[in-house]
């Protein structure tokens, strides 16, 4: 998010109970996202599942971690569901986005968020807040893949880098953890994130 419309946001939100958001963060901690949906258009699809984990220093925090399950889309068909395995009778206690939302941006509060294509999750997020809040996430982003790119670079710059997810794991020697839930995609993408901060690539 631009500097500027940040300012204006924390101005028009200055007696909200979301104005810390627009805060500048001064912490070392980032949060891992991801979301699983039903397709792959961020101005089209329904979100199903938040995960949210917070990496501190050298640590990923599981036991702080925050799923969030929502309610089943009518747009829920068997393409997505061959994808992340979430069915209709999987999300009958799910929240509502007015309900959901709350509970995850005072989990995020302002600190940056770090995902693997994230800017499909800030986005998809984003027209949720819109639509209940009035603003857009204004969370710093950080991209997995541009670190993994930048590192691979730097010791092959003859060849453009593999970015598929798999592939990133295999060769960061991470394991993948329940692949396609949100929380599995989250925490192994912070994985990946501490081993390229250890290699000097964060």
């Amino acid at each position: 998010m631009l500097p500027f419309k940040r300012l204006w946001l924390a101005r028009k939100f200055a007696d909200s109970p979301w104005r810390h958001l627009f805060e500048p963060y001064r912490g070392d901690e980032l949060i891992a996202i991801d979301t699983e949906t039903t397709g792959l258009d961020p101005r089209q699809a329904d979100v199903l599942s938040i995960a949210a984990v917070p990496i501190r220093g050298n640590r990923v925090l599981t036991s702080q971690r925050l799923e969030l399950t929502l309610a089943a889309s009518p747009k829920l068909t068997g393409d997505s569901i061959r994808i992340h395995g979430l069915r209709h009778q999987d999300l009958q206690q799910g929240l509502s986005p007015d309900k959901a939302l709350p509970q995850l941006l005072g989990f995020i509060q302002n600190r940056p968020l770090l995902g693997y294509h994230v800017l499909f999750d800030i986005a998809i997020l984003s027209r949720l807040t819109r639509e209940h809040l009035g603003f857009e996430l204004p969370n710093r982003h950080v991209e997995l893949a541009h670190l993994y790119r930048r590192r691979q670079l730097m010791q092959h710059p003859e060849l453009e880098p593999d970015l598929g997810f798999e592939h990133m794991a295999q060769e960061l020697g991470v394991p993948l953890l329940a692949r396609h839930s949100a929380f599995g995609d989250a925490l192994t993408t912070a994985l990946m994130f501490l081993t390229l901060r250890q290699r000097g690539a964060a």
